[in-house]
């Protein structure tokens, strides 16, 4: 694998690597369950430019070393911080990193091999596939036990996958749900026993991978779109991937241009 990090491993927060034409990103602070802190955030954001520049890539990947996906917000970091630092901290949360994320125009794959928790489950909401260990993965919203909400995505992102009901369940309950549940609801897509689940991951990861990349970021635009959209929305979408595609090379870079807008 090709690795984008010049310095030593263990002083970066967010890891980068490629396997053909799948980016991987890592968060990388085991010791504390790969909490997200203002600097973990930009490097996250960082890699995700990277990987929308870089034509090779076409897929994402995103997982976490060691024992967690994410345990979500580092609250040692925000113990002390005053109401302005907090918002500032919750601005690159909500927009800079996760919201850019979910609007990357390649698809993206979580990995979930351990907790995925508060800012960790958003994380992971906001990535288009969600895949589990068996054993070890473990969701949830815990932050009403905490005083508070989850206010990245969690009280958003889980209405278009799971429902009204079952976001209230998760966000007012804060229980924490295995595996075999999150995916009986609908909160994954797939599972794997541990030692397999990276490598059926990666290996999705290149089937979409062996694809146009033009046609995965305008199947996914339309798709995305056309969630909330009426029936009218809809029919102009199609109509638009129709014309995008008989267009060729000026369809391409029609869809950059549509991609720059959505993301500006």
């Amino acid at each position: 694998m090709e690795k984008k990090n010049m310095v030593s491993q263990a002083t970066e927060k967010v890891l980068f690597e490629r396997d053909g034409k799948v980016g991987i990103v890592r968060l990388n602070r085991p010791r504390i369950m790969n909490c997200l802190d203002p600097d973990t955030l930009g490097q996250l954001r960082g890699h995700f430019e990277f990987a929308r520049s870089e034509k090779r890539i076409r897929v994402l990947l995103v997982c976490g070393n060691g024992r967690a996906f994410s345990a979500g917000a580092d609250l040692k970091y925000a113990k002390d911080k005053d109401a302005e630092a907090l918002r500032a901290f919750n601005q690159v949360g909500l927009v800079d990193a996760f919201h850019y994320i979910q609007k990357f125009p390649k698809p993206t794959i979580a990995v979930v091999d351990g907790y995925a928790l508060g800012g960790g489950l958003e994380l992971a909401l906001s990535c288009d596939f969600r895949f589990a260990s068996k054993e070890h993965a473990i969701f949830g919203f815990p932050e009403i036990d905490l005083g508070i909400l989850p206010t990245w995505g969690g009280m958003y992102l889980p209405l278009e996958i799971i429902g009204t009901a079952r976001t209230l369940e998760i966000v007012l309950t804060g229980a924490r749900i295995d595996a075999d549940t999150a995916y009986k609801m609908g909160l994954v897509h797939k599972v794997f026993p541990h030692e397999d689940l990276f490598k059926e991951a990666l290996s999705f990861a290149k089937i979409l991978a062996r694809k146009g990349s033009f046609l995965l970021q305008l199947g996914k635009h339309i798709i995305k779109n056309s969630i909330m959209a009426d029936d009218e929305e809809r029919l102009r979408l199609s109509t638009l991937a129709s014309d995008l595609i008989r267009a060729g090379e000026q369809g391409e870079a029609r869809l950059n241009a549509l991609l720059d807008e959505e993301k500006s």
